[in-house]
């Protein structure tokens, strides 16, 4: 009996053992999870830090890109309106800088919030990713026209098709607009079948789906058809020009708003729809989101680069640039003149003479 009290304290003494190991561990994974909530924070505060730098960046580009846009609508009407050499080429840079402005536009739901996104519901967001859609592939498929002039139009037109097809350009225009609506119906179906309308969420141009249905759809009808087809339409003009004096590449000398605004084009949308493609499959990451912004931001920024190239080469309108420039230097040197020649009355000073009787 007397032995039983050692092996009863010993006992006692080891009971506690358990408890100290269950406490350790709750400690090392709330350690565990404090750090990862602090590396959670970490990432969200360097993502909206990037997304802010790049919103700010894209401002000046959106100040310049909304004041090319409206001089280019002057321009263009003013052109119109005196009937002053309008061609196809005029037709088409027009309805493109409409299809710019239209983006430029839709670029500010995203600019007002940046590094949060748009709350609102997914009928609305929806709508708006309609409209941005419908824009981007118009200006896709214009370049894919303006290619098909350039290739096949000639004095005289070797067929009646492609006369009727110069004669009027606004067709061509309008039917580029019915497939481009088209096409942005097919995703807005794609979007619509998958969420729930009045909900609301945050809220992308392009916004995040499970499936990658969506982005595979756009990336086909939005930049790898045209740019084929604008690729194959090339190849067709150097080899129907091949025999001509100048050759196909003069010819594309003597229109260098087409090379520039496609070649912008091409590669604004390219690192756009790269990214776009790298969102499929995976969870959604600050850092993913971020990139997001700023492929955004970089396809916003081509639009406004497209309208500024189409400001500066094309022709009439670099010309109406240049009026307006001169113009306001004579306005200016007028205002100037007047205020240095103004002038100035001079005090008088009059002094009367009293007669008075001296004695």
């Amino acid at each position: 009996m007397a032995t039983e009290g050692p092996f009863r304290n010993a006992s006692n003494a080891t009971a506690p053992a358990p408890t100290e190991h269950l406490s350790s561990s709750v400690l090392s994974t709330a350690a565990s999870r404090i750090q990862s909530s602090t590396t959670n924070i970490t990432e969200i505060i360097a993502a909206n830090d990037v997304a802010s730098r790049a919103n700010y960046c894209y401002m000046f580009c959106a100040v310049l890109g909304f004041a090319s846009g409206l001089f280019l609508f002057y321009s263009f009407i003013k052109s119109y309106r005196a009937r002053r050499n309008w061609t196809w080429l005029d037709s088409l840079l027009c309805a493109l800088s409409v299809s710019e402005f239209i983006i430029l536009l839709c670029s500010l739901s995203s600019l007002a919030h940046r590094p949060d996104l748009l709350r609102t519901t997914n009928l609305n967001c929806t709508l708006l990713s309609f409209l941005f859609n419908a824009a981007f592939f118009s200006g896709q498929l214009l370049l894919v026209l303006m290619g098909f002039f350039l290739t096949f139009d000639q004095d005289p037109p070797s067929r009646p098709l492609l006369q009727k097809a110069r004669d009027a350009p606004a067709v061509c225009v309008a039917l580029t607009t019915v497939l481009s609506l088209l096409s942005a119906a097919v995703l807005a179906g794609l979007l619509g079948a998958r969420q729930s309308l009045n909900q609301t969420s945050d809220c992308r141009l392009d916004p995040r789906l499970d499936g990658g249905g969506y982005k595979a759809t756009k990336l086909l009808l939005g930049f790898i058809l045209p740019n084929l087809l604008l690729l194959a339409l090339l190849a067709a003009g150097c080899v129907i020009w091949g025999k001509s004096s100048g050759g196909f590449l003069s010819r594309l000398k003597a229109f260098p708003v087409f090379l520039a605004v496609a070649l912008v084009t091409f590669i604004c949308r390219f690192f756009y729809s790269s990214v776009l493609m790298k969102r499929v499959g995976r969870p959604p990451r600050p850092s993913q989101e971020a990139l997001m912004s700023v492929a955004e931001f970089v396809l916003f920024s081509g639009s406004c680069g497209s309208l500024v190239l189409v400001l500066l080469l094309h022709g009439p309108c670099r010309e109406s640039l240049q009026n307006a420039a001169r113009r306001l230097g004579e306005c200016c040197r007028s205002v100037g003149g007047r205020d240095t020649n103004r002038h100035i009355m001079a005090p008088r000073i009059e002094i009367t003479d009293t007669q008075e009787n001296y004695d």
